[in-house]
């Protein structure tokens, strides 16, 4: 079987997608099958940002598609060029672009004009991925909203969750200290800054402790004003995620949208409770297994230190986050589409 994989990056610069792009690749040559490969990597010289993926979705990547028994894009953007292919596959991980950019700023819809814009081009292309053959998504929510806008028969749709580390398992802490942590991309949607002014709110003696890198950063460094109970870790490389959660009495999931909420998983693999906040819109798929509380009242849950997880349950779940399982899967939708 051979397979075009179409995806922005295979590597971490597209965070989560380019995670997903990577395990996908590695898994499915791993098992045989002969995968050509698309990405942003070379071609028209604009740099990494907005403007040269713009550029490559719309223009380039028509130019270098080769002929395939599948055709997975692991976005709907990369599916613009796909319309005269047969046996298209196509993964959703959210449709925040469409749904929420209103109400949020994010790194990639940073203010008036950049929002409409974003918004428009990921509906066109969304109209176009949704007359693939077939669609992997990686939450019910994700499923039951291409349902509702776009008329997608279920029958269509493959729910299948994303990976987490394997090395992710619980471990013992025995230092003493009350620690609250955080990780996740640092910017203003994650709403990091609400975590720490709850935590200078709380009456407590412990730590917050803040892993990620982001636009955010020199707004958040300024509202810790130098307090030394605050801690910027900056980048934490997989081999070390086990030791940070494992670190934490409490992870705080404080963003206001997520397409997922794979951090929030990483933590209850490693036997953490996680908080999450009740006006977020993150899929219930992953918010049933939190503790969930309004802003107003975090300082207060973080003083009492009592968090309504079931951890038992919530390892249950977090196991089920397999790249092997999601490749397994995967190979599952090509085999389907092809007979």
């Amino acid at each position: 079987m051979k397979v075009c994989l179409l995806t922005r990056f295979f590597d971490l610069r597209n965070a989560g997608i380019g995670r997903y792009s990577m395990e996908l690749l590695r898994g499915l040559r791993e098992r045989g099958l002969e995968v050509r490969t698309v990405s942003q990597d070379g071609g028209i010289p604009l740099g990494e940002g907005s403007v040269k993926y713009l550029a490559y979705t719309a223009f380039e990547i028509r130019f270098k598609i080769p002929s395939s028994d599948i055709y997975h894009a692991c976005t709907p953007m990369e599916t613009l060029w796909l319309g005269g292919k047969k046996r298209k596959v196509v993964t959703f991980h959210d449709l925040i672009p469409m749904l929420y950019l209103g109400m949020v700023q994010t790194h990639y819809a940073k203010n008036k004009l950049t929002r409409p814009i974003s918004k428009n081009y990921f509906t066109f292309a969304c109209k176009r991925a949704v007359k693939s053959d077939a669609i992997i998504v990686n939450s019910d929510q994700t499923a039951r909203e291409l349902t509702e806008h776009f008329g997608v028969e279920r029958e269509k749709i493959v729910v299948t969750r994303f990976g987490i580390s394997p090395g992710l398992k619980p471990k013992n802490k025995n230092d003493g200290i009350y620690r609250i942590g955080t990780l996740g991309y640092l910017d203003p949607r994650k709403r990091v800054g609400l975590l720490i002014e709850a935590f200078k709110e709380a009456d407590l003696d412990a730590e917050l402790v803040i892993a990620g890198k982001g636009v955010d950063m020199p707004h958040l460094k300024k509202l810790a004003r130098g307090n030394k109970r605050i801690k910027f870790l900056g980048f934490v490389p997989d081999g070390e995620l086990c030791d940070f959660y494992s670190s934490l009495d409490v992870f705080v999931f404080p963003s206001l949208l997520e397409g997922y909420g794979l951090p929030a998983v990483e933590a209850m693999a490693c036997g953490r409770p996680v908080v999450t906040l009740a006006d977020a819109i993150i899929p219930s798929d992953v918010k049933s297994h939190t503790h969930v509380c309004t802003p107003e009242e975090l300082p207060r849950v973080l003083e009492e230190g009592k968090f309504k997880c079931d951890i038992k349950g919530n390892l249950k779940f977090a196991r089920e986050h397999s790249w092997k399982k999601l490749v397994d899967r995967t190979i599952e939708v090509y085999e389907m589409v092809i007979s």
